[in-house]
C-alpha cells in the first residue's frame, strides 16, 4: 500500500466516490488532488500509467517519435513475421484484440514491447520480448461480425516498466470520450488499402476525431454494408473519417489513446476493423474499452 496526492481522475477510489481509503484530513495536497493510498497493482495501472519517458522529438508528419507510445507491443511469430499490435496495461497483460491471436490459443507467437523500427538494432533502447503464458479470449467474441473482439495476454515474465525508459503502461478509460475528441492511433500496419499497402518498419502515428456512434452508423450504412447496418454500440466506438488519416491493414489491436487533463494517455479503444481505409466520411471501428474495464479487470486480477 502506497500513499501520496493525486489529481483525482488518478486514484481509482477517488472515481468512485465510496471508498474510505481517501482521506483529505492534513494531507496538505494541492487544490485539485485527493491523498490516495493504494495498493500496488493499482499503483502500477493508475498512477504511472500512461506518461510517456522519453520527449516526443523532431519527425516526420505521421512517423511516431522513438518512445512516444511506450505501451503499444508487437505481436510476433516467433520467425518475427508480424501479427499485429496491443497495448500493455500492467507489467503482466497486453490487450489486443481476439480476431488476431485466435488461432494462436496454443502459442507459437511472442510479445515485443519498446519497438519502434523493426529493421533498426541501433535504437536508443532496446526492445524486450516475452512468450505467452496464458491468452484469454472474450468469451462472446464473435468471429463473424467481430462483437467483443477483445483479449488479454499474460505475459510469461514482469516487464520491468519503471527501469525501461521506452516501456509503459497505457491507462484505462475512465468514460467513453466525447465526439470530436482528437485523440491517436500508431501502428506498424499498411500504408493504404489493397495490394498496394505496405507494411511499416518504423511505427506510425496519426490524430483522429472520436465520431458520434449514431453519426458513425449513419456513415457505415452509405458504404457496402447497406441501409440496414446497425453499429453494436456496446462493442463499438468509432474515430475518424477525415481523408488520408486512419489506421490500416495489420494495425489490428493497435491502440487508440486519449490524453486526459492529467496529461496521461487512456487506452479507449482498440483497431478492430473498417471500410477500406482512410476514405472521407467513413470513420475506423474500434473496441469501446471502457465497456470492458470490468471483464480485463476480473481476468488480471
Amino acid at each position: 500500500m502506497s500513499c501520496s496526492c493525486v489529481s483525482t481522475d488518478s486514484c481509482p477510489s477517488a472515481n468512485t466516490g465510496i471508498d474510505i481509503r481517501i482521506v483529505n484530513i492534513n494531507s496538505n495536497c494541492s487544490v485539485g488532488q485527493v491523498y490516495c493510498c493504494m495498493s500496488s497493482s493499482e499503483n502500477l495501472i493508475n498512477t504511472r500509467c500512461g506518461v510517456r519517458k522519453i520527449p516526443v522529438d523532431t519527425h516526420p508528419q505521421g512517423q511516431a517519435s522513438f518512445g512516444a507510445y511506450p505501451w503499444q507491443t508487437a505481436l510476433l511469430m516467433t520467425n518475427n513475421s508480424y501479427i499485429g499490435s496491443g497495448v500493455l496495461i500492467t507489467p503482466n497483460h497486453v490487450l489486443t484484440v481476439s480476431h488476431k491471436i485466435v488461432s494462436y490459443t496454443n502459442g507459437g507467437f511472442k510479445i515485443r514491447l519498446g519497438e519502434w523500427d523493426g529493421q533498426s538494432t541501433s535504437e536508443p533502447y532496446p526492445f524486450k520480448e516475452y512468450s505467452v503464458q496464458k491468452i484469454s479470449l472474450h468469451p462472446n467474441f464473435n468471429s463473424v461480425n467481430l462483437q467483443n473482439d477483445i483479449a488479454i495476454i499474460t505475459l510469461n515474465g514482469t516487464v520491468p516498466v519503471s527501469s525501461s525508459p521506452n516501456i509503459n503502461t497505457a491507462c484505462f478509460p475512465s468514460e467513453v470520450p466525447a465526439a470530436n475528441t482528437r485523440c491517436w492511433v500508431s501502428g506498424w500496419g499498411k500504408n493504404a488499402f489493397g495490394t498496394n499497402g505496405q507494411y511499416q518498419s518504423i511505427m506510425k502515428e496519426v490524430d483522429v476525431p472520436i465520431v458520434d456512434q449514431k453519426t458513425c452508423e449513419d456513415s457505415l450504412k452509405k458504404t457496402r454494408l447497406g441501409q440496414y447496418f446497425s453499429l453494436d454500440k456496446n462493442s463499438f466506438l468509432c474515430a475518424g473519417g477525415e481523408p488520408g488519416k486512419d489506421a490500416c491493414t495489420g494495425d489490428g489491436g493497435a491502440p487508440l489513446v486519449c490524453q486526459s487533463t492529467n496529461a496521461q494517455w487512456k487506452v479507449v479503444g482498440l483497431v478492430t476493423w473498417g471500410i477500406g481505409c482512410a476514405t472521407n466520411n467513413v470513420p475506423g471501428v474500434y473496441v469501446n474499452v471502457f465497456n470492458y474495464v470490468s471483464w480485463i479487470t476480473q481476468q488480471i486480477s
